[in-house]
């Protein structure tokens, strides 16, 4: 669809009030224009919504001017741990980080929203080869290891066409023990029944993966894959899963290495990836040093695994 410059600029004034980008129901506050940018669909939830707005905003905020770039990111509050919850508290602290008044801040905000939509608006729509509208995950598995040198997760995709899809789909790719830092260090191969036609980082370290069918799935075929994702990083602490279209079922299996079995091992189950992810129930580690959960129906823009707390060395 064309989305003007004006509509996109009102749609963004209308997302700086209150919370921005961080408000609880997202959803509502994110006009035509802005959706279609973005990509959102009717069917997203809050999460996604956010997700997909902040990921969008951020990655094409880099074409303005750096002083611009600063005001925007932070007037949108498209950072999670942005200073001041409301607008008139974000405004107040870049006219104290710039040495500037309020009034000065906001003439400059007015000019970054401005710039921003000239430079966005185009021509929009799903990007090329994204068919996150007609397919679905019917089930993934993945076996963490971290008995090996470097933490790997062999991941294995059973997916299925909801209309003709071609023979192109992508993912982001699950670091195996958690996010390194802006993505550094994270490796992916296919395992089987796929080839990695092209990668693209995002702006928050998330790696997304343009993925090659061996044929064009047509409606209601499945087509089962695998990926093998390694990162050089050790020091996270969990796996988590978040689906960015339905998945009808998760299975993961973490391998810890002998002698170094955490303490307290627990699943997620659908905690908002915005927020500070609560652990239940206490795992058990069978006789091969590994700890498993499943989980169904689950909810995109949700996370779902594992996460454990590093033995206490002498404990």
């Amino acid at each position: 669809m064309d989305v003007s410059p004006a509509g996109l600029a009102a749609d963004l004034r209308r997302l700086r009030r209150g919370r921005g980008a961080q408000a609880a129901r997202l959803g509502d506050e994110v006009g035509p224009a802005l959706r279609a940018l973005c990509g959102v669909r009717d069917t997203d939830s809050h999460a996604a919504v956010r997700e997909k707005v902040r990921t969008t905003l951020r990655g094409r905020s880099e074409r303005l001017p750096v002083d611009l770039r600063a005001v925007f990111v932070a007037a949108l509050a498209l950072d999670v741990d942005v200073a001041g919850k409301f607008l008139g508290d974000r405004e107040r602290s870049l006219a104290a980080a710039l040495h500037r008044d309020v009034r000065t801040v906001r003439r400059r905000v007015e000019e970054a929203i401005d710039l921003f939509a000239e430079d966005a608006a185009t021509r929009v729509g799903p990007p090329t080869g994204d068919e996150a509208d007609h397919w679905h995950v019917e089930r993934r598995e993945a076996l963490v290891r971290l008995d090996v040198p470097e933490p790997q997760c062999v991941e294995r995709w059973t997916m299925v066409a909801e209309r003709d899809i071609g023979d192109r789909v992508r993912v982001a790719a699950t670091p195996p023990c958690g996010p390194s830092r802006a993505g550094e260090g994270l490796r992916v191969v296919p395992f089987f029944g796929v080839e990695v036609a092209g990668e693209q980082r995002t702006p928050d370290g998330r790696l997304l993966l343009d993925l090659r069918l061996p044929h064009p799935l047509h409606a209601g075929q499945r087509h089962e894959c695998g990926l093998v994702v390694t990162t050089a990083a050790r020091g996270g602490a969990h796996h988590l899963y978040r689906p960015e279209r339905r998945c009808e079922s998760f299975e993961v299996t973490v391998r810890f290495a002998a002698g170094h079995v955490p303490d307290a091992i627990s699943p997620v189950r659908g905690s908002p990836a915005t927020d500070r992810v609560t652990a239940e129930e206490r795992l058990v580690v069978d006789a091969v040093h590994e700890a498993h959960a499943a989980f169904a129906d689950l909810r995109p823009g949700h996370v779902y695994g594992i996460r454990w707390r590093p033995e206490v060395p002498g404990g």
